[in-house]
């Protein structure tokens, strides 16, 4: 598929909580995913889609990072995690989680708070070395955003750890002692998935992209394999690139002209839940509020309400950030101790108003099924 678009300077991840006032471009750009040529039987394809749905519907399963190691030499050390910002709930909570593991495994996490500034953040590098500390975890932020300070580290031999900067798949960032992340590209795929399994006839559909996120790029080109793998030529979906710093404005003026504009459109997919929140309100205030749906990503207790109260979301994937804190710990560690540098995943699950019913949708621990992670990574710890 054959795209054009005018990207602005490549911007720091921050995952399933992306800041995304970091954004500065002020338009949209569009492109079609071509289905004419499509030879998948819509029988065929929706079961199959049907069945990838049931596979990833199901309890959440601990994903090993490897074999155990020894971690006596490192208690008492510090390990500084540098976040683009601090002030997102979500980024609190993945910290608070690696906190928590560093307090099991009798290490400390010292924060540093970038404040949406990746110039600060190299700084803050930089004086996480002058500091001593063990381990850097650049959270959120793309190590060719901090060339130099992730240059200074390797050279202090101080191991740098990325985590949600890059998909799960994806080969570690230049200078990484590890990662850490989630399959950006499966949760899409999940969300075509989804959409096609559930729809009568054909999908039409939408995905209200961000072009400059390394991470939702690949969620992205997830949808765009779905419609591909499932959907047969009477499918369509269309890919608009959102790049403006107000993202309110920008969702809801765009839904409103993506409605206008293809009246066979049953599904949008925004790359988050944070635009989905503002995607959603300007659905319900159109006159096919019955026929769209909407998909996206984070899981995040807002967005399950909306599944719940079935108000226009019908599915959403996400991971448990506590889980993916102490992914991070346990990741560091590994490094630590010498482990070649690797990926580490924390698995997602897709979520629906069948497997939501009656559950805690505050909880993490209910909605990824009391999967005992913590007590997992702590084994492997000696």
């Amino acid at each position: 598929m054959k795209r054009s678009r005018n990207l602005s300077k490549p911007l720091a991840t921050l995952g399933l909580g992306l800041a995304i006032l970091s954004l500065t471009a002020c338009q949209t750009d569009s492109s079609t995913a071509s289905l004419a040529s499509s030879t998948v039987n819509a029988v065929d394809g929706k079961s199959a889609a049907e069945q990838l749905v049931s596979e990833n519907a199901k309890p959440a399963a601990f994903l090993s990072p490897g074999e155990a190691i020894d971690i006596s030499q490192f208690r008492g050390k510090t390990i500084a995690a540098v976040t683009l910002d601090n002030s997102l709930p979500f980024v609190r909570a993945v910290l608070d989680g690696m906190t928590e593991a560093g307090e099991r495994a009798g290490v400390k996490v010292e924060v540093y708070d970038a404040k949406g500034s990746t110039d600060t953040a190299a700084k803050q590098v930089n004086q996480a070395l002058a500091a001593k500390s063990s381990a850097i975890v650049a959270f959120g932020i793309n190590f060719n955003l901090l060339p130099t300070a992730i240059e200074s580290a390797n050279q202090a031999g101080v191991p740098v750890i990325g985590a949600l900067n890059v998909d799960a798949n994806a080969p570690l960032e230049k200078g990484a002692a590890g990662e850490v992340s989630i399959d950006y590209k499966k949760s899409g795929k999940l969300l075509a998935a989804y959409a096609i399994a559930n729809t009568e006839g054909p999908a039409h559909g939408v995905v209200q992209n961000l072009p400059s996120i390394e991470t939702f790029t690949e969620m992205r080109k997830g949808i765009e394999e779905g419609f591909h793998e499932f959907c047969s030529s009477e499918c369509s979906l269309q890919v608009d690139d959102l790049m403006q710093s107000n993202f309110k404005t920008a969702a809801e003026t765009l839904t409103g002209s993506e409605i206008s504009r293809n009246p066979k459109l049953n599904w949008i997919f925004p790359a988050i839940d944070g635009i989905a929140q503002f995607t959603i309100p300007a659905v319900e205030l159109s006159s096919r509020k019955d026929q769209i749906r909407v998909g996206s990503i984070n899981a995040v207790e807002a967005n399950l309400g909306f599944i719940r109260d079935k108000r226009i979301q019908a599915v959403d994937v996400g991971n448990s950030n506590n889980w993916l804190g102490w992914a991070m710990m346990d990741r560091t560690l590994r490094a630590l101790s010498g482990a070649e540098p690797a990926m580490s995943e924390v698995p997602v699950k897709l979520f629906d108003a069948k497997n939501i019913e009656g559950l805690d949708i505050s909880s993490e621990e209910v909605l990824y099924d009391n999967v005992d992670y913590k007590q997992q990574y702590a084994n492997l710890w000696k």
